[in-house]
Order: C-alpha cells, then sequence, then structure tokens
C-alpha cells in the first residue's frame, strides 16, 4: 500500500493527485491538503445558512465587522451543535 499505509482514512481512497511545486514529502504533501478538504463545504454553509453571497455595504470596514460578526456566529453554532445537541449529522441551519 505504499507510504500511507499507516493512515487509517487512506482505506477509503482508491486514487488521488495532487500536482504542486511544494518539496514537500508525499506523506506531507498528502497532509496538508486533506486538511482543506472541508473548506468548500464550510463556504456552502456560510453562503446559504448565514446569507454570506448577500452582503456588500459601502464601507470596507464595515463589511469587514458584519464579515467578523457572521464567523462567530457560525463558530458558535458549531459549538453549540458539538457540545450541547451533540450531533454527530451535519445539519445546516436551513433546516
Amino acid at each position: 500500500m505504499g507510504i500511507f499505509a499507516e493512515e487509517e482514512i487512506y482505506k477509503n481512497y482508491r486514487y488521488s493527485a495532487y500536482v504542486t511545486n511544494l518539496k514537500f514529502a508525499p506523506a506531507e504533501i498528502w497532509r496538508l491538503y486533506r486538511g482543506r478538504g472541508d473548506a468548500e463545504n464550510r463556504i456552502k454553509k456560510l453562503k446559504y445558512d448565514f446569507g454570506f453571497d448577500s452582503f456588500n455595504l459601502k464601507n470596507f470596514y464595515a463589511t469587514e465587522a458584519a464579515l467578523t460578526f457572521a464567523m462567530i456566529a457560525y463558530n458558535l453554532m458549531a459549538l453549540f451543535r458539538t457540545f450541547v445537541l451533540q450531533e454527530k449529522t451535519k445539519i445546516t441551519l436551513s433546516t
């Protein structure tokens, strides 16, 4: 199975390819990019549940403040779901 045989998550994948110019070992490249795999799902949650696609204020600092408050709300909801509701499934606010 190669260099990833010790990784438990490896059993779920058959093929993957990464094209990069980083000078790390293949296992380190895989670990680095694996951590970014959920970014698109988080962006989708922010867009649909918190309205991130619909606010753009005239002032840069007002937009930054709105973004900061929305991120705080997202993190508080994630903590609430994890520790209070103890949910294993990912439920969106729209449901």
